[in-house]
């Protein structure tokens, strides 16, 4: 009976020695961006589209954030090593190319950004091969163009979302309502709502966890009551005008 307990005892303070580690961790921040939405607002073209597939959201990063106390706060340019798509392999470059692209700006100088910034921060040392096929990697695995059509919410000019449905596969997903959070853009001429990026949270050891920080996750999202996910159009002749929201991401600098 002794060694029973002693046992349990052994594993309740293992768990409490994981959560601990957590705790004290890292937490990623994993962007993606929808460029049915950004391209209405922005001249997105081929030549920064790469060999984007249509079936997925676009890498934005990953972004490791400190856990100090009850807030997150962005870490950034920890290592002095310039980005150089020379040191990655052919088949990181093929996956990079269909989940991480510029869209309206420069592919290579968007990915030199955020290695710079945030892959020199990750506290695994990642190479840049590591990192950069790490990110794409991640895409694949949390797709979250199929998170959500599981759902049945496909890319529609005319829908009206909320909040509830939206999250509601990433929950199923996640396995935690707030591991994920979301921002808009807002045509200004008709007062819509775009979403634009989406956001997933993960402990140092990759397991989903709450995005909330020192605020509720409700605090991150800037959608308004209803919001649209637009299909995809590559170029169009006038750009929608975009109003300027505030950006409530404090800790999830891009």
């Amino acid at each position: 009976m002794k060694i029973i307990v002693l046992i349990l005892i052994s594993h309740l303070l293992l768990i409490q020695a994981q959560d601990a580690e957590d705790i004290k961790g890292y937490m990623y921040v994993f962007a993606q961006e929808w460029p049915g939405s950004i391209c209405k607002f922005q001249k997105c073209t081929k030549t920064y589209m790469g060999n984007y597939d249509n079936a997925r959201w676009n890498n934005h990063g990953l972004w490791p954030n400190t856990m100090l106390a009850t807030s997150c706060g962005f870490i950034s340019n920890c290592r002095d090593e310039t980005y150089d798509e020379n040191k990655l392999t052919v088949a990181t470059k093929t996956l990079i190319d269909v989940t991480w692209n510029g869209m309206y700006s420069d592919t290579f100088t968007f990915r030199k950004h955020e290695w710079e910034k945030h892959g020199t921060c990750h506290p695994d040392n990642l190479t840049q091969n590591g990192y950069m096929s790490k990110v794409g990697n991640l895409n694949n695995q949390y797709n979250y163009y199929k998170i959500l059509a599981s759902a049945g919410i496909y890319p529609d000019n005319n829908r009206e979302l909320t909040d509830t449905e939206f999250r509601a596969p990433f929950t199923k997903t996640l396995g935690i309502s707030t591991a994920m959070t979301y921002t808009c853009q807002k045509d200004s001429n008709t007062g819509k709502f775009y979403i634009a990026e989406l956001r997933t949270c993960f402990t140092q050891a990759m397991k989903p966890r709450t995005c909330d920080c020192s605020k509720p996750v409700s605090a991150f999202v800037n959608c308004g009551k209803t919001f649209y996910y637009p299909t995809f159009q590559l170029s169009t002749e006038e750009q929608i005008q975009l109003e300027e929201i505030p950006d409530l991401s404090i800790g999830f600098l891009e």
